[in-house]
């Protein structure tokens, strides 16, 4: 019988390809990893008109054309994201990517700083330039930490790249966080105030926000170079040309039984922050949690761009429901 050197016979003699990894048991050549990612960036269409173009602002109706759609849902099944412009914003500035590839789920959350310039340009340009970087390191066998640094090294280049000489005052900048979904953990890295909050049992928020209220909240010294409100939730790191800050802060767990992954903009955790609460509204599919969480901020008054992503656990070959 043939057999898989990494996962043993098939189910059948006669069977030719390993039903896990699909590898040839003939040849014993492996077929190349696959990969599958949805953004939430615009198409050529203008939001405001409709009108199909290039140019940064529409030939139409002369308004500025978004980098990103007004609301956007992203379905790979076990892997989903829902953002949507809010209620009180003239676009959205937020972004979102979710991937999916053999060995888990990917997906990364950037929310566009709105006293910055074209911030949209900066967060879409970050979350796909992280994906791409994440789902690139982990394919070539890079383990989910190392990735979760490479990708928001490469989201940072990203998001400098997105300025242009006559926005040095207040270049594109946003936040960052990422999320990495194996069979048996979770890897998240975050830059900025952007959550990954853990949903289920002992749930928890993963990250901290990197303002002053953040790190003393978190029992953390404010930076010494800050001299500031204590209660003050203004960013102290971020990405842009203003930044040269890359390195993720990173933090990972196993989790000992199912549950989910959220990763989401302030637009959600403004209205919603409980890690018991948002377990108990995660109920359905991972689109359904992500269209009722948006709905719940909405319904709370949607005062800023959201973006919601939801991943399960564990990942099974990146396909788990």
């Amino acid at each position: 019988m043939r057999v898989c050197p990494e996962h043993g016979p098939p189910s059948s003699p006669e069977h030719k390809f390993c039903e896990v990894c699909g590898r040839n048991l003939v040849t014993g050549e492996t077929l190349p990893v696959l990969t599958v990612s949805l953004s939430s960036r615009a198409g050529l269409a203008c939001t405001g008109c409709g009108e199909s173009g290039t140019e940064p602002y529409c030939d139409n109706c002369g308004r500025r054309r978004s980098a990103g759609r007004d609301h956007a849902e992203l379905d790979l099944s076990a892997v989903a994201a829902v953002t949507d412009r809010g209620r009180r914003r003239p676009r959205n500035e937020d972004a979102v990517v979710i991937a999916r590839y053999d060995g888990g789920l990917v997906s990364i959350v950037c929310d566009g700083v709105s006293t910055s310039t074209r911030s949209d340009a900066a967060s879409h340009g970050a979350a796909e330039a992280g994906v791409a970087a994440l789902l690139d390191a982990l394919t070539t066998g890079a383990d989910p930490a190392e990735a979760t640094a490479l990708g928001a090294r490469a989201a940072a280049k990203a998001a400098r790249a997105a300025a242009v000489p006559d926005e040095s005052d207040t270049p594109p900048s946003c936040t960052y966080v990422s999320g990495i979904v194996t069979a048996d953990a979770v890897t998240v890295g975050w830059i900025g105030d952007s959550r990954a909050y853990w949903l289920g049992a002992d749930p928890a928020c993963l990250t901290i926000d990197d303002s002053i209220a953040g790190q003393l909240a978190a029992g953390r010294p404010a930076p010494a170079t800050v001299d500031a409100d204590p209660t003050s939730r203004a960013l102290i790191r971020w990405l842009g040309a203003d930044s040269d800050d890359a390195e993720p802060q990173v933090v990972s767990l196993q989790p000992g039984g199912e549950g989910r992954l959220l990763l989401c903009s302030d637009g959600l955790h403004h209205y919603l922050s409980d890690p018991a609460e948002l377990t108990a509204a995660a109920t359905g599919t991972p689109i359904e949690v992500a269209r009722h969480l948006t709905t719940v901020a909405l319904e709370g008054g949607g005062h800023d761009n959201i973006a919601v992503a939801i991943l399960s656990f564990p990942a099974v070959g990146g396909s788990s429901a």
